[in-house]
């Protein structure tokens, strides 16, 4: 079974076009908000868009809210599955509720400068035309 490596995408761009990244595999950046051991759920933001996150295929990990992680997964439709509400919701929250990123590999990358990634992220895009 080859895994792929995860395409960089940013909670924006899932939230805006949820289904244009259904089941594919993607690379999320973003800022831990809420995690729920219970449900093996976390919801994952950069700046006011949330994306909520299936920790289950992670196994045990030390989840520190409000440190940056990068994780790559792929991005279920949840018509197909039962979803459990959002964990801990902010009024101003943009997210979509139609998919959730099935987590399989997680790093910290506290640190990272998320306005030179984005850049960085798409000017690789324009020069491998993706």
């Amino acid at each position: 079974m080859d895994l792929e490596s995860g395409r960089p995408v940013f909670i924006d761009e899932l939230v805006e076009n949820p289904m244009q990244h259904a089941n594919k595999t993607v690379r999320v950046t973003g800022i831990l908000h809420a995690y729920d051991p219970g449900v093996d759920r976390a919801e994952l933001v950069d700046g006011l868009n949330l994306l909520i996150v299936d920790t289950q295929l992670l196994g045990v990990h030390k989840y520190n809210i409000g440190q940056t992680y990068q994780l790559i997964g792929a991005i279920s439709d949840v018509h197909n599955d039962q979803m459990s509400p959002p964990i801990n919701l902010f009024e101003e929250a943009q997210y979509s509720l139609d998919i959730v990123l099935r987590a399989r590999v997680l790093r910290e990358v506290d640190g990272l400068d998320m306005a030179i990634y984005r850049k960085t992220v798409y000017a690789m895009r324009q020069a491998l035309n993706c």
